[in-house]
C-alpha cells in the first residue's frame, strides 16, 4: 500500500464527504475545501493514477480508495478517543490534533492503541461521528506489525 500525503488525504476524505450529500463534482470539492477548481483538477488526476478514484465523465470512488478512505476514518475516530477520554482533551483541540497525527501513526500503532482503549474503557466497538470501527484490525496490516 502507498503512503499518502497529507494533501492527498485531504482529498479523499473531501470526495468521501461530499459524495455522502451530493454528486461528486469539482465544482461540489472545490465549494467543501473551498480550494480553486485547477488545484482540485489536478489533485482528482493524481487521485485516478493511483487508482483510488475513477476520474472520468463521473467521479467515483475505488474499491482500493473506500479501503483508504477506511483506514483514514479508522484512524481518526481512534486517535479522537484515545484524546478525549483517555486524557481528556477538549474536543476541538483532539480534532486538530488528530488530523495532524494520523498520517504519520502506523496501522500497527492504531490498532495496538485501538485494543488498548477497547479494554480501558471497556467497550466492544469503537464509534465517533457515525464512522464505526468493527472488532477487526485493519485490512492492510492484519494487526501485524509492519
Amino acid at each position: 500500500m502507498i503512503e499518502l500525503t497529507p494533501s492527498q488525504t485531504e482529498y479523499l476524505i473531501a470526495i468521501f464527504e461530499v459524495s455522502k450529500n451530493n454528486e461528486i463534482t469539482i465544482t461540489n470539492i472545490s465549494k467543501h475545501l473551498n480550494y480553486s477548481k485547477p488545484s482540485v483538477v489536478r489533485a482528482l488526476k493524481t487521485l485516478d493514477n493511483l487508482k483510488l478514484i475513477n476520474y472520468t465523465n463521473k467521479i467515483t470512488i475505488t474499491e482500493t480508495g473506500k479501503t483508504y478512505i477506511n483506514n483514514i476514518l479508522r484512524k481518526d475516530s481512534i486517535l479522537q478517543i484515545f484524546f478525549t477520554d483517555v486524557l481528556k482533551i477538549d474536543k476541538k483541540i483532539a480534532i486538530r490534533d488528530s488530523e495532524n497525527i494520523k498520517n504519520s501513526v502506523s496501522c500497527y500503532t492504531i490498532t495496538k492503541l485501538e485494543q488498548y482503549l477497547k479494554k480501558t474503557l471497556n467497550i466492544e466497538t469503537i464509534d465517533i461521528d457515525n464512522y464505526c470501527i468493527n472488532n477487526n484490525p485493519c485490512i492492510n496490516c492484519k494487526g501485524k506489525q509492519e
